[in-house]
């Protein structure tokens, strides 16, 4: 489903951009080649900027969400909220966000991002098989704890706007 696949896409680009702390750099990745580019400052780690590995739980939510071409008085059911735990290794945390921006399998560009001071503001592109996607996303970030809303705009055959809400924390160690 094209939505269940967005979400995803946002919410796996949002926690890799949390090694992003300045607007001045631009990470690319290449789906067809694997490769990622950073222009400008190399981006810190997730160690870097403090946060805990370790396993994490990530509830993902669409809060809003429109079709164009739907006929009239029909509208687009919003997915279940979708909640995922994954474990954060020291390596990976020492790392920057492009072996994430890798595992998207998209080719994407994080325009602009600031995460300092426990605040998140980051836009970003996507063209897509389908389309583009275009993401604004702004919220805010501790050692143990994310939270994200995100603007999410598609278009293609279909276009499609839609608010996504991200909560992550970190709820133990690895098994």
């Amino acid at each position: 489903m094209r939505t269940n696949t967005l979400i995803l896409i946002t919410a796996a680009l949002a926690l890799a951009a949390c090694g992003q702390k300045t607007s001045s750099t631009t990470v690319t990745t290449n789906s067809a080649t694997g490769a990622v580019t950073t222009t400008g400052d190399a981006p810190p780690s997730a160690t870097a900027l403090g946060l805990q590995p370790g396993k994490w739980e990530t509830k993902i939510e669409v809060t809003d969400l429109k079709m164009s071409g739907m006929p009239a008085g029909m509208t687009v059911p919003k997915p279940a909220p979708m909640t995922t735990t994954t474990c954060m290794t020291p390596e990976q945390a020492s790392k920057g966000p492009g072996d994430l921006l890798k595992q998207v399998k998209a080719d994407c560009t994080i325009n602009s991002s600031t995460y300092a001071g426990g605040k998140i503001a980051m836009e970003m592109n996507c063209k897509l098989p389908t389309g583009t996607m275009t993401t604004k996303t702004t919220g805010t970030y501790s050692a143990t704890s994310m939270s994200s809303d995100a603007e999410v705009s598609m278009t293609g055959k279909t276009s499609m706007t839609q608010k996504v809400h991200t909560e992550a924390h970190r709820v133990g160690e690895c098994s």
